[in-house]
């Protein structure tokens, strides 16, 4: 055997050695190294003057909503979104897409429907060119082209500067946002505010499930783009130009905090319910607020407002824009302090929706902020989803936030900001989501080796950010996606009660809320990135290719039924029965919340040595490049080998 012959075969050995080789044994995988910002001053002591946290708010309307083509302007709909920076086009209906001829009069675009095809679009995306592009709603099923317009939809920014640190959060009103839009948002920054230094700009959505598709997922049909470039482009703006005006008034502030729960303000009971009956039925029913005011002059600049629920009380058959129980909720709030910006975010919602959506046969609810609105006795499901309805729900969300407020004291210790962030690369192991970005539905880039740039067909990892920061008593944990709230309360206690007969053999992730200091946890989710669910491992169940691991394709095939489907959770709801393994199917990796949960806790800084999650979140990567080896951590269950048990 020739020399060269010998060298090639011991290259291969090499390679396949290195493949089933963790990348932690030689202290890779880890990713890359905490970035840690703020605090107080440098210099600044226990003698020193107390520091101000300066603040400043806006809001900023996006609604894809304007004078239709032909129309008088004096004929003025308070809906219309006027803002001369939207020169893309208007239907004739006004909702701001291509202009299509509406053969069948039904004030919506149909596919085969004639359009003119606006070349800006493909510009932008070149996927773009031969379809409509227009607004089609996120969140429920295809094909939902939206309408009309119920309530506007915003973006809300607050910007904190402390000492040199400028940290500007950006909140939209719709399904997703993309850690991607952050270089876009620069750009338009330089040209809104020439010489403005931030520092870091946080991305969040609602997961408005009544607002525009900005991921790709909900076009005319399963396989076909339903973003529309033009729309994308102008949010990008909006959110530059929200930083800019929140920027301009800074002021210093005093922090307050808040917080009530079903148990301590009643009202909020009965608002959340399980999706598809999943369980453990159990909520983070806790809602927080922080207020920020100005301490001069007492004057409200920002209230945030943190709890979760899904934001789809309008549901699937709604065809109308809006920003659902939030509009309501916001203007409850900002009527009773008095002014000043209320951005509502989501914090731990995976599985968890709002009343009336899902589960109607334990969890319904009639009367919200004293009007009652009929349900289905049979079912408990409501006989309308009425824009009423909604509101209403917004208004008790909105109250318990001032309720939260009324008996707080400023907090004295709100002085700074220190902010903590690391970027994770988690490996792709849902390869429905590599299949979206080779057809052009989804635009979320994939990486190689944790460290180069590839598209959907090299690429073995999804990126994004986790942020852990503090301001006095209050801590925030951002995480990228739907984070089941029992990952964050703590699986030890908070599990299936069955998980003997159900468990998939993997460890418990940490819980996240007991890494935060501070008295008030906040918890962010889809920030700065929707990666889709995130599952604890315990019960992750997807459909894969047998003799591997992490390399699902459940939506190709179905939804796994879960092991104990015959089985009542809960014997007091004999009629309630959690079947099918939904959410897998929409989690990018069943890595996702090991890597979040393990993250966070890093950031807050946790000790992870002896944590099982955590040894299984370093080992998922090979030495070889840190591909992930699908054969590592192999559990095949022989009674059904195409269900993935990593």
């Amino acid at each position: 055997m020739s020399r060269l012959k010998l060298a090639a075969y011991a290259v291969v050995a090499v390679l396949v050695l290195l493949y089933f080789i963790p990348a932690s044994v030689f202290g890779a995988g880890r990713g890359p190294a905490i970035i840690t910002l703020g605090g107080p001053p440098e210099g600044a002591g226990s003698g020193s003057a107390p520091t101000a946290l300066l603040a400043g708010a806006s809001q900023v309307n996006v609604t894809p909503f304007g004078c239709p083509p032909g129309i008088a302007t004096f004929a003025v709909n308070p809906l219309w979104n006027s803002d001369p920076d939207w020169t893309g086009p208007i239907t004739t209906v006004g909702l701001w897409g291509e202009e299509f001829t509406d053969t069948n009069a039904n004030g919506r675009y149909d596919v085969g429907e004639p359009f003119v095809d606006d070349p800006r679009n493909t510009a932008l995306d070149a996927g773009s060119g031969g379809k409509w592009d227009g607004i089609y709603l996120a969140g429920f099923g295809s094909g939902r082209a939206a309408t009309g317009v119920a309530d506007p939809i915003w973006v809300r920014t607050l910007v904190l500067r402390s000492g040199d640190l400028t940290v500007a959060w950006a909140v939209l009103d719709t399904i997703a946002c993309n850690s991607a839009q952050v270089p876009r948002v620069r750009s338009f920054l330089a040209e809104a505010a020439p010489g403005l230094k931030v520092d870091v700009i946080i991305l969040t959505a609602v997961h408005n499930h009544e607002g525009p598709d900005t991921v790709g997922l909900w076009g005319p049909d399963d396989f076909t783009d339903g973003k529309f470039p033009l729309y994308l482009e102008y949010v990008d703006r909006k959110i530059a130009q929200s930083v800019a005006l929140a920027a301009r008034d800074l002021v210093p502030v005093t922090v307050t905090y808040g917080k009530v729960n079903s148990g301590t303000y009643p009202d909020l009971a009965g608002l959340q319910c399980r999706n598809s009956l999943r369980t453990p039925w159990f909520f983070d029913d806790e809602l927080r607020v922080m207020a920020l005011a100005d301490s001069l002059t007492g004057a409200p600049v920002a209230t945030l407002v943190n709890w979760g629920a899904h934001v789809e009380s309008l549901e699937g058959d709604n065809t109308r824009i809006s920003a659902d129980f939030l509009a309501s909720l916001r203007e409850t709030v900002e009527r009773g302090l008095g002014g000043g910006v209320a951005i509502y975010t989501p914090s731990d919602q995976g599985a968890v929706e709002i009343v009336g959506d899902s589960g109607t046969q334990v969890w319904n609810r009639d009367t919200f902020d004293g009007q009652t609105f009929p349900v289905d006795p049979s079912t408990g499901r409501p006989l309308a989803y009425s824009v009423e309805r909604t509101r209403a729900i917004g208004r008790v969300v909105g109250q318990a936030a001032l309720a939260a407020l009324k008996e707080a004291k400023p907090d004295p210790t709100a002085t700074d900001l220190r902010l903590r962030s690391k970027d994770i690369y988690v490996p792709l192991t849902n390869q429905l989501f590599r299949l979206a970005g080779i057809l052009g539905v989804l635009d979320n880039q994939l990486y190689l080796a944790d460290r180069w740039s590839a598209g959907p067909f090299l690429g073995n990892s999804v990126k994004s950010t986790i942020y852990a920061f503090q301001i006095g008593q209050g801590t925030f944990t951002t995480v990228p996606g739907e984070l089941f709230p029992e990952i964050n309360y703590g699986l030890a206690e908070h599990h299936r009660a069955d998980m003997d007969m159900t468990a998939t053999g993997r460890p418990f992730e940490p819980s996240i809320r007991d890494a935060q200091p501070g008295e008030f946890k906040f918890l962010i989710g889809y920030t700065p990135d929707l990666l889709g669910y995130i599952v604890p491992s315990y019960d992750f169940y997807i459909y894969g290719l047998p003799l591997a691991s992490g390399v699902a394709i459940g939506a190709l095939v179905g939804e796994v039924p879960d092991p104990n489907a015959a089985v009542p959770p809960d014997p007091s709801h004999p009629e309630a029965f959690y079947v099918h393994h939904y959410q897998e199917t929409n989690s990018a990796s069943s890595l996702l919340a090991p890597a979040v949960a393990c993250t966070a806790v890093e950031l807050w800084g946790g000790d992870l040595s002896r944590d099982p999650s955590y040894k299984e979140w370093l080992g998922a990567k090979s030495a070889l490049l840190l591909l992930p080896n699908p054969f590592a951590h192999l559990h095949l269950d022989l009674d059904d080998p195409w269900v993935e048990h990593r």
